[in-house]
C-alpha cells in the first residue's frame, strides 16, 4: 500500500498516511493548521495509518485539491521543525536553562556567604561599580604647555631675562 493516499471530494478531502513516514505530532500540527476553515476528523487505521479528512466550513466552495496540496507541504514543513527541534534540543534547553537562571536574581545570602573574599581582594573594583559619577566622568585635565620646545641637542631653551 502506498505510503498516502488522497480522495478529493466536494469541499472536503480524506488522505491516509503512515505514521512511519510522518510522526504523529507532526500530523496532529499540520492538521491544527486547518481548524480555522475546515472541520477536522483525525482517525487511526488499520496497519499504523491515520485518516485526516478535512470539510471546508463555508459549503462546498473550497478547492479540494488545494486543500490537499496545502496540508501535504504543512505535514513537510511540521515534520521538518520537529527534526530541527530534535537536532538542537541541548542547544535549546542549555539557552533556556541560562535565561531562567539569570532570571533568578542576584545570589542569596548562602552564596554570597559561601564566596571567598579575602583581605587583598575585599575592596577591588575591577568592573568600576563603586566609582562616583564625577570620577567616572570627570574632564581629563589638560597637559601643561611648554613655551618653548628644546633645541636639536635637547637642551632647554635659555632662559627669558638673563
Amino acid at each position: 500500500m502506498a505510503d498516502t493516499s488522497v480522495v478529493l471530494g466536494e469541499g472536503s478531502v480524506d488522505l491516509e498516511l503512515d505514521e512511519g513516514l510522518y510522526p504523529r505530532d507532526a500530523i496532529y500540527g499540520a492538521a491544527y493548521v486547518f481548524i480555522d476553515r475546515c472541520y477536522v476528523l483525525l482517525d487511526r487505521v488499520a496497519g499504523g495509518r491515520i485518516k485526516v479528512a478535512l470539510r471546508a466550513k463555508r459549503g462546498g466552495a473550497a478547492d479540494s485539491a488545494a486543500l490537499a496540496g496545502e496540508l501535504q507541504n504543512e505535514l513537510l514543513a511540521q515534520a521538518w521543525r520537529r527534526a530541527i527541534a530534535e537536532e538542537n534540543r541541548a542547544l535549546i534547553e542549555q539557552v533556556t536553562t541560562r535565561a531562567l537562571a539569570g532570571a533568578a536574581g542576584p545570589p542569596g545570602l548562602d552564596e554570597l556567604l559561601a564566596m571567598d573574599i579575602g583581605e587583598a581582594t575585599a575592596f577591588e573594583d575591577p568592573l568600576g561599580i563603586a566609582m562616583s559619577w564625577e570620577e567616572k566622568y570627570a574632564k581629563k585635565k589638560a597637559a601643561p604647555q611648554v613655551d618653548d620646545p628644546p633645541d636639536a641637542q635637547g637642551d632647554p631653551p635659555p632662559e627669558k631675562g638673563s
